[in-house]
């Protein structure tokens, strides 16, 4: 359909509609270097970290596999992703201060942040959405969209999207938050696409980038990554999402 059939408000409802209909597994596998993760401290440099995720709640199984070939080291047992270590990549959910009731980190794939791009609907207006033209986003031709919140920026983080007009999909989205010190944000970018034989709409890439000021200076603080070996368990063992009675030891 060519673009100018459609409003950017129309665009942003039809890619809210096909994102609530994604198909959600019960569980996510991947792998990045553990160097670049929150688990970094707990990791010898070059190994390798897989976390498995339960979807429907969000909670999470990380294990180092080492370049040495050791035994594997579990690093999470239960606990929650908060992202990389100094960069603010929820990959599913920010750790919160009550576990019994995590927060979402939008955007993710647990049942309940499935509504960061939905939620609008149930709100009202609370982005002013522009089409700024199209992009191709790993050969998709895609809808540009960029968001600006007409309330509260912090609770409606989305600031772009990148809509494939073939069956608008979200291809890519960017959003904003609260990173580190006060009065400073970070800008996260999250790249889908299908994965598998499932072709599950899954993220495969992220990219974040935050300007932390100093005394004297203000430096840049970056993070890219591609996600590894994605996969979707049939079943995992319920062990895995249970947090020990003492902590995992590093």
């Amino acid at each position: 359909m060519p673009t100018a059939a459609l409003s950017p408000d129309e665009i942003f409802r039809q890619a809210q509609r096909v994102w609530q209909a994604r198909v959600v597994p019960p569980y996510e596998s991947f792998r990045v270097l553990c160097d670049r993760t929150f688990l970094a401290a707990r990791c010898d440099s070059g190994d390798i970290v897989e976390f498995t995720v339960r979807v429907t709640d969000g909670r999470t199984f990380a294990q180092a596999f080492s370049t040495k070939g050791t035994v594997p080291k579990v690093l999470m047992q239960g606990g929650y992703i908060s992202g990389p270590v100094d960069t603010p990549l929820g990959f599913y959910r920010a750790l919160p201060n009550d576990e019994s009731s995590p927060v979402p980190s939008p955007p993710n794939l647990a049942q309940d942040p499935l509504q960061t791009i939905a939620t609008v609907t149930a709100t009202g207006h609370v982005y002013d959405v522009e089409l700024t033209g199209e992009e191709r986003i790993d050969e998709r031709l895609c809808y540009h969209l960029t968001l600006r919140p007409e309330i509260d920026p912090d609770r409606y983080p989305l600031r772009e999207l990148w809509i494939a007009e073939a069956n608008f999909e979200v291809a890519q989205l960017a959003y904003e938050r609260p990173y580190s010190e006060k009065h400073t944000r970070a800008l996260v970018l999250y790249r889908f696409a299908p994965v598998g034989p499932e072709h599950v709409w899954s993220i495969v890439h992220i990219e974040a980038q935050a300007s932390v000021r100093g005394v004297f200076s203000t430096k840049i603080e970056r993070v890219s990554d591609d996600l590894s070996d994605l996969s979707f368990p049939a079943s995992a063992p319920d062990w895995y999402f249970q947090q020990p009675a003492s902590p995992v030891e590093p």
